[in-house]
């Protein structure tokens, strides 16, 4: 068949079935746009951390890194005398908060060393003049970035307090740096003034370096790491990229695996709307055989239209999908709600070759769903299709059941093989294995279970007759609707149990009754002193000082998270710890391990490990293992009393506070900021409210999610309003014989919905078993490989059931109105060919 034949088809095809095809292309796009924007939101996000990284590492070759609370500055001469160094910049790096709660990422520099690094820091106060850079050495005057003064609206000669040690101080700003452009939001100001006021005396946080010309990276970094004490190392600089890329990965990967199921979930759609048109056309297609036209030819021409209808969404798809992830990043950030990219506003950055990648796949399972109706149309009699006889889908019903059977079992052995790169590959091969078993299922368990209903009136019999066959185009639509059903039952699942796991948690973590913070934002700290005039107000029990620090650890990409606090029994069982008991007092420090430090460290209650803790390797024995479902990459959590025996830090970033009987929270609030003047934006909430707010962070973080969902489910009811169509549109000749028979309009119209209604409960009975094995698969594999959390299985019976009775009542009504147009002509005209 020539091109310009096959072009001229399809252009009829398009005039005669406009709708409809809008409609599949407008479903194919939605699919390619959500996987678009979805990788470009975080492709942005990723693109923003690796330029600001670049920007302020600069020239430097390698990064010296240590914990979030710093490293002894004397290190720094050590370092910098090394011969195969050309420049060493000593850095403080810390989070701040405003008076006004908001935080800032505030860096401390060297000016004489960090223009041989970096001149951005120092060029724009250089070229202003007229002792303009001596405030670079000034303790009480700071420099913004573009995109810190535009957040904070303020420029040269501004006054921005900030909260510092002691309390709050104001700072004179100096000036805009325009060279840290692409830097994020950053305030810089002179490393001593930094380490004076934010409680970094004899502190560094990092210390850039630059090889000499002609130096080995590799033995430098080896003579580096010589001189690092426990818990400090050397990585190549602006490695922090490829921290966040890691870190992230699980979550993108999941979310991407989401967006692809619904563009699968949308390749059933344009196999219905071509198999529309292959029933409309089958006299079209009869009569190209009888004049010559071959197999291949009219192959070629249904896949032509079928790569021009996916080509078609794939392109709009793409438009949209960037114009979403724009839309995203300008409006709420690169954030999608778990919590990795907040502060990171995204730089709109879209990866061309992954978005080129999601529109082929889109045209590829276009150009496969009609690839499928090809082989029913080959499969025809010319004779018999002349005389408007169905097109019907190919198939082997006697081995269906067994092969979905046999997927089942083979998806079986994956469940227990480990991660891959740190992803569950295996676990989504297990999914997709179950998921191609349910819809083989999908024709053996229409016999069988419509086999065993013998119905009770003219209507139902006729209906159950015409299901209980499921025609081929019928029996794609329903594996559709098994697909998503599938993809929405398990998530379903998967979300309600995490969700009342996650309360279960809290409700035991969040154990005191008022918690207090320094400053919403920003790295601020109680003194001892402050919580000992906290403990003696009126209305309070008892306070307990929490401390966080972050642990860099050797080999591991992330970072570990230091939790000092007091632990007792009560605590234990907050966490849900293994064992709950508390252990005999021993030689070494006690240590309980959250479940991702046991998966990604390989430490084992009863083990002795070493922390490298206040710059030496310490000596602990893991007595326990606990959830933690707050640090995603591992945390240890240590008896306040040792941590500051080992440490001597006394200071609390936050404060839990047990009220006497008979409080009033209100006024101990009042009591509390009262004592506490020097901290202008102390927070203090009440435990009813954190756990309310953590489970609103936790909804939004699967808002995505459910937009995945809703979208799979709306293609795959789209997908079976599409095959009622062509089946009702090839069966007219047989509702003119039924009303023939006596049969009222209105009658075959609800034969129609009952056959709907059927259809749709076989779909989502089918996809409610598979959903339920998935979600299986998804808490116990997928999630514990992923994130390294444990969740108990909880079943949402109220969702369930209204996400099959939605499934089942939308498909009965799509029925029904496909119907309508079928049986709006005379019988007299649906049956006069065969007079």
């Amino acid at each position: 068949m020539s091109p310009a034949l096959a072009a001229s088809l399809f252009r009829g095809t398009l005039v005669a079935s406009r709708w409809r095809i809008t409609l599949t292309i407008a479903c194919i796009a939605l699919g390619v746009a959500l996987g678009g924007a979805v990788h470009t939101v975080h492709t942005s996000a990723l693109a923003e951390i690796d330029r600001s990284a670049r920007v302020l590492a600069g020239a430097a070759d390698l990064e010296v890194r240590g914990p979030s609370s710093g490293f002894d500055d004397a290190l720094f001469a050590s370092i910098a005398a090394l011969p195969e160094l050309a420049a060493s910049n000593p850095v403080v790096d810390v989070s701040v908060a405003t008076v006004a709660g908001q935080g800032l990422r505030v860096l401390g520099i060297d000016a004489f060393r960090a223009v041989a690094m970096q001149p951005a820091f120092v060029a724009s106060a250089a070229s202003t003049g007229s002792g303009r850079v001596a405030t670079l050495l000034d303790g009480d005057a700071l420099w913004l970035s573009p995109a810190a003064a535009a957040r904070l609206a303020i420029g040269a000669g501004a006054k921005l307090p900030l909260m510092a040690t002691g309390g709050a101080r104001e700072f004179v700003v100096a000036g805009v740096l325009p060279g840290l452009d692409n830097a994020g939001e950053v305030v810089v100001m002179d490393i001593a003034a930094a380490q004076q006021h934010f409680g970094r005396i004899g502190r560094l946080s990092r210390i850039d370096l630059r090889l000499r010309a002609g130096a080995d990276p590799a033995r430098a970094q080896a003579a580096v790491a010589a001189l690092l004490p426990a818990g400090v190392l050397v990585s190549r600089a602006a490695s922090i990229s490829g921290r966040a890329a890691e870190l992230t990965r699980a979550y993108r990967v999941n979310l991407d695996a989401l967006a692809l199921v619904a563009l699968a979930t949308g390749a059933f759609l344009v196999f219905s709307t071509l198999a529309l048109q292959a029933a409309r056309r089958r006299q079209e297609f009869a009569l190209l055989r009888a004049l010559g036209v071959t197999r291949g030819g009219i192959t070629a021409m249904l896949a032509m239209e079928g790569a021009a209808l996916g080509a078609t969404g794939a392109v709009i798809g793409t438009m949209l999908g960037l114009a979403g992830s724009r839309l995203l990043l300008s409006g709420s950030g690169a954030d999608l709600g778990a919590g990795y990219f907040s502060g990171q506003s995204g730089t709109f950055a879209p990866d061309a070759l992954v978005l080129a990648g999601i529109a082929l796949l889109g045209i590829g399972m276009s150009v496969a769903g009609a690839a499928w109706v090809a082989r029913a149309v080959n499969r025809m009699h010319v004779s018999e299709a002349l005389r408007d006889r169905t097109v019907e889908l190919p198939g082997n019903p006697h081995s269906s059941g067994r092969l979905a059977l046999l997927l089942a079992v083979a998806g079986v052995p994956l469940l227990f093989l480990p991660p891959i790169g740190g992803l569950p590959a295996a676990g989504y091969a297990a999914v997709a294995l179950w998921l191609a078993a349910a819809i083989a299922s999908v024709g053996p368990a229409c016999r069988v279970a419509l086999g065993l209903w013998s119905p009770q009136g003219t209507v139902a019999s006729l209906a159950l007759a015409q299901v209980r066959q499921l025609p081929g185009h019928l029996a794609a639509s329903v594996a559709g609707i098994v697909v998503s059903a599938s993809l929405c039952v398990a998530m379903v699942i998967m979300v309600f149990s995490f969700r009342v796991t996650l309360t279960d948690w809290l409700t035991g973590v969040v154990g005191a009754d008022l918690y207090a913070r320094a400053a919403p934002s920003g790295e601020a700290y109680f003194t001892a002193d402050d919580s000992a005039r906290i403990a003696t107000l009126p209305g309070i029990a008892s306070v307990e000082a929490l401390r966080y620090d972050r642990l860099a650890i050797e080999g591991s990409v992330a970072p570990l998270s230091l939790v000092a606090r007091p632990i007792d029994a009560r605590i234990l069982s907050g966490f849900q710890a293994e064992p709950r008991e508390m252990p005999e007092p021993g030689t070494l420090p006690h240590v309980w391990i959250s479940e991702a430090a046991r998966d990604l460290h390989g430490w084992k209650a009863g083990e002795r490990i070493e922390l490298p803790i206040a710059g030496k390797k310490v000596p602990v024995q893991v007595a326990g293992v606990v959830r933690d479902y707050a640090r995603t990459w591992g945390a240890v959590l240590i008896a306040d009393g040792d941590y500051r025996r080992l440490t001597g830090d006394t200071r609390a970033n936050d404060l839990a506070i047990h009220l006497a009987p008979q409080a009033d929270p209100p006024r101990v609030q009042a009591a509390m900021r009262t004592a506490l003047t020097h901290l202008p934006s102390l927070q203090i909430e009440e435990a009813g409210e954190i756990r309310r707010r953590s489970l609103e962070i936790f909804d939004r973080s699967f808002a995505v999610t459910y937009a995945l969902e809703a979208v799979a489910i709306v293609i795959g009811l789209a997908g079976v309003t599409s095959s009622f169509a062509a089946l009702a549109w090839s069966r007219k000749r047989e509702f003119g014989v039924l009303r023939f028979l006596g049969l009222t309009r209105g009658e075959i119209l609800r034969m129609i919905a009952a056959e709907g209604a059927a259809a749709g409960t076989l779909g989502a009975a089918i996809g409610l078993v598979a959903g339920a094995a998935i979600s299986l698969v998804l808490l116990h594999v997928i999630n514990r490989q992923s994130f390294h959390w444990s969740l108990e299985l909880h079943w949402p019976l109220g969702a369930l059931a209204i996400l099959v009775a939605g499934i089942v009542g939308a498909c009965a009504l799509g029925a029904r109105v496909s119907g309508t147009f079928a049986i709006r002509h005379e019988a007299i005209l649906a049956v006069k060919d065969d007079a």
